[in-house]
């Protein structure tokens, strides 16, 4: 069974880290100076509700090459109008509690592959990304395997990769907004250790099996974002990677029904820009979804 885990990651989680094509695309402009886009194809929308002050979500790509990367000064002004910018965690976490978090408690790393995945592995690792054994060993020996899916997934993107994250957290950082944290670090990292082993491994070998597919995979992924393709984009993570399903509770939807309640606790009294995983957005059980089952207005604003 192929258990492809990539691409989510890096819809999901913010510490693997748009240019919008309007050509097809209708739009309004509301009493307000926000652009309807008519037919929901974008990545910010607004929340509205009798009790709650208007805040807005936005869907990000935690990482992005940089020919894909636009941030608007409409984009801008609606964080620093906020009260409070939510996102996934509430700021840089500190390395080095980072670095214990994805440290092995005992062992190495060589324990979670077969002789034959592991031999697999390292002349990838040796070969494509110029890590021979020793250096791995120094490197991930006594790192969990998730720190491995990290390293190949960050080879996807080109070094001068842009991140959404860190410049919505600049943004309130300046202005002095206050950013709430959805999750802890500690949460984030330990959904990995409740993957089980084997199938983790399974991801880690399929993931360079398929690097060159995967890779031009992500390409397509980044295009769909900045051109805020919503119809194209979801369908096309379930596409590549079906049997992400199997943990889909842990990554997803667990987390959309955790955070939503959470959200709309914050909105009482705060105008709040959120900035979550662009995967949590849509779809059945996505935020979108989960707000409006509970009578809340949601539309589907321009970011430019």
């Amino acid at each position: 069974m192929r258990k492809q885990i990539t691409p989510y990651i890096i819809l999901l989680l913010p510490f693997l880290s748009c240019a919008s094509n309007t050509a097809d695309i209708t739009i309004e402009a509301d009493q307000s100076q926000d652009v309807i886009v008519k037919n929901g194809q974008s990545m910010l929308w607004k929340v509205e509700g009798e009790d709650i002050k208007t805040s807005y979500l936005f869907g990000t790509m935690h990482m992005i090459n940089e020919e894909y990367y636009r941030f608007s000064e409409n984009l801008t002004k609606r964080i620093e109008n906020s009260d409070a910018v939510i996102m996934e965690v509430g700021g840089m976490p500190n390395p080095f509690k980072t670095f214990q978090l994805m440290s092995l408690d005992t062992g190495t790393v060589h324990s979670y592959f077969s002789k034959e995945q592991l031999i697999e592995l390292l002349g990838f690792m040796d070969k494509e990304l110029g890590i021979p054994p020793q250096e791995f060993d120094q490197t991930y020996g006594a790192m969990k395997p998730f720190f491995l899916l990290q390293t190949i997934s960050q080879n996807y993107f080109e070094p001068t990769a842009k991140s959404y994250d860190l410049t919505i957290m600049s943004i309130a950082a300046d202005k002095k907004i206050p950013l709430i944290g959805l999750e802890t670090i500690e949460e984030q990292l330990g959904f990995f250790d409740q993957v089980p082993t084997e199938s983790m491994a399974e991801m880690i070998i399929l993931s360079i099996r398929d690097y060159e597919k995967e890779a031009k995979n992500t390409l397509k992924l980044m295009e769909l974002y900045s051109k805020e393709k919503v119809d194209k984009l979801i369908p096309l993570l379930n596409k590549q990677s079906p049997e992400f399903m199997e943990f889909a509770d842990l990554f997803l939807y667990d987390r959309n029904r955790a955070w939503a309640p959470k959200l709309l606790e914050e909105m009482k009294d705060k105008s709040c820009f959120v900035a979550v995983g662009a995967g949590h957005l849509f779809g059945e059980n996505g935020l979108i979804d989960l707000f409006e089952k509970k009578g809340y207005t949601l539309t589907a604003i321009s970011s430019e």
